[in-house]
């Protein structure tokens, strides 16, 4: 996979005199540490990042034929992003989306590592690939972190900060945005046509800020709030019980959201007010 052995764009593009070859941990490195022996794991580039040339293709694809998982690390080149790295194609770069294709027709689990400075546009990766792992540019232990996830050792718990849109006639696209004068309310508003909608598209984002997933399942209930009614200067308590209901040990990003249905002035359609990241062994419950 064309990241899988890269040292050098996975500590980022803010990083111009960063130590990167040699000293950055590549994925390949990362799971090579890891498993110890790496007799039962290929690792081959595939396709190019940015270019068109096919030439290595094939022989990845005859070594994932034999493979019980494949994992592909893709993304992009560090300076595609961050300063003077605007784009107006925010797929996956040159075609690893058809590299991605051709991997696809061999019917085995595929896991979707992302390396990347901005969100990209993965409906169709969303739809097609059994997991995806964003790393964004990782650091010089990145390849480390990164197979202590794939092979269970660490449960991730990130949450996104920022929205994924399904394509780019979505942006721009945040969730705290101001509501419309006529509002779509989705599939059961009885008046669609003219309303803020598309006509192509759901107006959701493909992965919304606040999003992420875990290993282990996490349930939430007996929201309390400490009284119904506040002044000006008054505070408000709010409290939530989360249980661990999976299978593994996990920690939780407990986000608490508001809005505003009734101000004179304009407000987001909901603003985050506050988080707190809580440990739970399989299990536990604890009140955040």
């Amino acid at each position: 996979m064309p990241l899988v052995s890269d040292e050098f764009n996975i500590i980022g593009s803010w990083a111009a005199l960063g130590d990167r070859d040699g000293f950055a941990t590549s994925v390949k490195e990362g799971v090579a540490k890891f498993l110890g022996n790496t007799t039962n794991v290929t690792f081959d580039n595939g396709v190019e990042l940015q270019g068109n040339k096919r030439d290595m293709m094939q022989q990845a694809i005859n070594n994932a034929k034999k493979a019980d998982v494949i994992v592909a690390v893709m993304g992009e080149r560090e300076n595609q992003s961050g300063e003077a790295g605007s784009q107006t194609n925010i797929d996956l770069p040159g075609i690893q989306k058809e590299f991605l294709a051709e991997l696809k027709k061999l019917g085995k689990p595929i896991v979707l590592v992302l390396m990347n400075g901005r969100p990209l546009t993965l409906s169709w990766e969303a739809e097609n690939m059994d997991a995806i792992l964003e790393t964004w540019w990782s650091g010089t232990r990145g390849g480390d972190a990164i197979a202590q996830t794939l092979f269970g050792q660490n449960n991730p718990n990130g949450k996104l900060p920022i929205s994924f849109p399904r394509s780019v006639g979505q942006i721009p696209i945040y969730y705290n945005h101001k509501n419309t004068g006529r509002p779509y309310l989705g599939l059961s508003d009885p008046e669609q046509k003219y309303k803020s909608r598309y006509t192509d598209s759901d107006n959701s984002p493909l992965y919304p800020f606040g999003f992420g997933l875990s290993y282990t399942t996490f349930a939430y209930s007996n929201l309390k709030i400490s009284t119904s009614k506040i002044n000006f200067e008054g505070k408000l308590r709010v409290s939530v019980d989360v249980a661990n209901t999976g299978n593994y040990d996990g920690a939780e990003v407990v986000q608490l959201y508001v809005k505003d249905l009734v101000g004179s002035v304009t407000r987001p359609v909901k603003e985050l007010k506050g988080f707190e990241k809580i440990m739970l062994k399989k299990g536990e419950m604890k009140t955040s």
